[in-house]
């Protein structure tokens, strides 16, 4: 089942292959202030159609990630891996992030719910999480 998404005004289109099979609501500053919800995928199971804009942290010296967003609405959409993490992955980064906050509440219904600590993370290594995982409902 393919899921399929717009950011608001619809000039912006997202395309998943599939479910996924969790969603994290990170409590970083950035993820935190644009009440953004992550599923990570594989760009190979991505498809976004229409132009974005991206905006790097201003409060790291090299940030991990370009969010983007729609230039005409605002939404976020997605996140993308940086020039400088995929040369500290060694050449390659698999994974992107979808703002599955775009989708329908009843589609996430039954999806498990993480909490990284993105606030406590210091971009480098694995997070812990802020309290336990629940369920989207």
């Amino acid at each position: 089942m393919t899921w399929i998404t717009t950011c608001h005004c619809g000039a912006v289109s997202v395309q998943l292959a599939k479910a996924p099979e969790e969603i994290a609501e990170c409590n970083c500053s950035l993820c935190f202030s644009h009440g953004i919800l992550w599923a990570y995928y594989s760009p190979r199971d991505v498809v976004i159609e229409g132009a974005t804009r991206t905006y790097n942290r201003a409060d790291r010296p090299n940030p991990n990630s370009d969010l983007h967003f729609c230039p005409t609405c605002g939404c976020s959409t997605h996140w993308s891996a940086t020039a400088g993490l995929i040369e500290r992955m060694g050449g390659s980064v698999d994974m992107m992030g979808v703002n599955m906050r775009l989708f329908a509440p009843e589609q996430l219904s039954g999806i498990k719910l993480s909490f990284p600590d993105g606030r406590g993370w210091s971009g480098e290594g694995a997070w812990a999480f802020a309290r336990d995982a629940g369920v989207m409902s």
